[in-house]
């Protein structure tokens, strides 16, 4: 699965670097990589595609603003996903990790 993901990834990222887009096809196609892969609770490769779309599209704003709500996500699924692995301390430290990216992405919805 996560072969077959990567496969796809690069499959993509090499059809959204051609010349012939524009900056915002870019940008949408990594933002769709980036929610399959929190989809599929694949984070650090979520994380890479919004940092690779921050990266090579700086002119795509629309994008890059959900992207900001979008990275919010992964970081909140990611540490409520870690919640279920641990206990003691480093699961007050994830709890309040998570509770910190609910607010944020809450706050960030207002603005929006």
């Amino acid at each position: 699965m996560k072969h077959t993901f990567i496969l796809f990834f690069l499959a993509a990222l090499l059809i959204a670097c051609s010349q012939e887009k524009t900056a915002d096809e870019r940008a949408a196609i990594m933002l769709r990589e980036a929610r399959y892969a929190l989809h599929h609770h694949l984070y650090n490769e979520a994380r890479d595609t919004i940092f690779s779309l921050r990266r090579n599209c700086p002119t795509a704003i629309e994008a890059r603003k959900q992207a900001i709500l979008l990275l919010d996500s992964i970081e909140m699924n990611a540490a409520a996903d870690s919640l279920r692995l641990v206990t003691g301390e480093e699961w007050k430290r994830l709890n309040v990790k998570k509770q910190f990216f609910e607010r944020k992405l809450q706050e960030d919805l207002k603005k929006k």
